[in-house]
């Protein structure tokens, strides 16, 4: 596959931009390391910087983290800011001005539960324009099962299987730009917005709760308009298994199936095989073959995965993601994934 194989440094190794890129994220203040982000000594210029990458209206538009969490953050960046500071300097006006009005705006209880905006950032490359190397996702990271369902926030697996696409050179050996993609589970679409920013020809993105498919929907219009989108990615509602055997996306053609955090369930599995078994003989003359990103929360669980996989006549190879696939952005835990390139025999 022509994958993006590109350093990931830029972001990695530039302090600031990896402080972005966290706050944007909207990393858990508390599990921030600005002791080893913020110099020894901060100067002016230094707090320019920060402030012009980090914090200023072009650095976070359009969709800003929300309030409540932006407080919580700039309490503890300027508590390591004003330990500091060196000789005769002063805490920058720009951040203390930000800081003071977001104290004076009144807190609803409610701020907890509404959906906020959570950008993961890219690494740059000529490839990607500025404005579009980012993936903005609006979650509800404090509704998970409130609402009934998986698919309110971005979870690890889906993060990993974006830097394999980002970094690694997979076994699929196609160029994204010839590719169709389905995912199955899609959650927020995080991958399938991923890929769509990837150039990819086209993706659909689905799932098998109507809610979730209209928050991908939502999703989808935060990062790629309408009037750009050219047909490129869509969304539409999929039950596995035998429930809904008429169903269109049995009948097109794809290269490449793709799914994150969909094996966590044992009494879904039957029906996700027979899902992803049905795609894979559908377009087997095409040689498309299925990624799976599987957090390892319960080895019986993955054992049983892989079981029905081999009953069903697929064969296929894991990987476990290790430090190096887990760069790019903040993951909450380090449970074990495993990423799974699944074929037809």
């Amino acid at each position: 596959m022509n994958s993006p194989r590109k350093d990931l440094q830029d972001v990695i190794g530039d302090p600031l931009l990896r402080l972005r890129g966290l706050y944007l994220q909207s990393v858990p203040a508390d599990k921030i390391p600005f002791s080893a982000l913020i110099p020894a000594v901060v100067d002016g210029d230094f707090q320019d910087r920060l402030y012009n990458t980090v914090l200023s209206e072009d650095a976070t538009a359009p969709y800003p983290p929300a309030t409540l969490y932006t407080k919580r953050f700039l309490k503890l960046l300027i508590d390591t800011l004003q330990r500091r500071l060196g000789e005769d300097e002063e805490l920058h006006e720009g951040i203390l001005t930000l800081y003071t009005s977001l104290l004076s705006e009144a807190s609803s209880i409610t701020d907890i539960t509404r959906p906020a905006y959570i950008t993961y950032t890219l690494p740059l490359y000529s490839s990607l324009p500025l404005k579009e190397s980012k993936v903005v996702i609006s979650e509800r990271r404090h509704l998970l099962s409130a609402d009934g369902h998986t698919g309110s926030r971005t979870w690890e697996a889906a993060l990993a299987l974006g830097e394999h696409f980002l970094s690694k050179i997979s076994n699929f050996d196609r160029p994204l730009s010839e590719c169709r993609v389905l995912e199955l589970g899609a959650g927020t679409a995080f991958t399938s917005i991923l890929l769509s920013k990837l150039r990819t020809k086209y993706v659909l993105a689905t799932d098998g709760d109507e809610r979730v498919c209209e928050a991908i929907q939502t999703n989808i219009d935060l990062n790629i308009p309408r009037e750009s989108r050219d047909g490129s990615i869509a969304v539409s509602q999929l039950l596995w298994g035998v429930s809904q055997v008429d169903n269109h996306v049995y009948s097109e053609m794809w290269d490449l199936i793709v799914g994150s955090d969909i094996t966590y369930d044992t009494s879904d599995l039957s029906d996700l095989i027979y899902t992803l078994n049905r795609l894979l003989q559908k377009n087997k003359d095409r040689s498309a073959v299925a990624i799976i990103s599987a957090t390892v929360r319960n080895e019986d669980t993955i054992r049983e995965f892989e079981k029905q996989l081999v009953d069903a006549g697929l064969r296929f190879d894991s990987q476990v993601v290790g430090a190096d696939g887990r760069q790019l952005w903040h993951y909450g835990s380090d449970i074990p994934i495993s990423l799974y390139t699944i074929h037809p025999m």
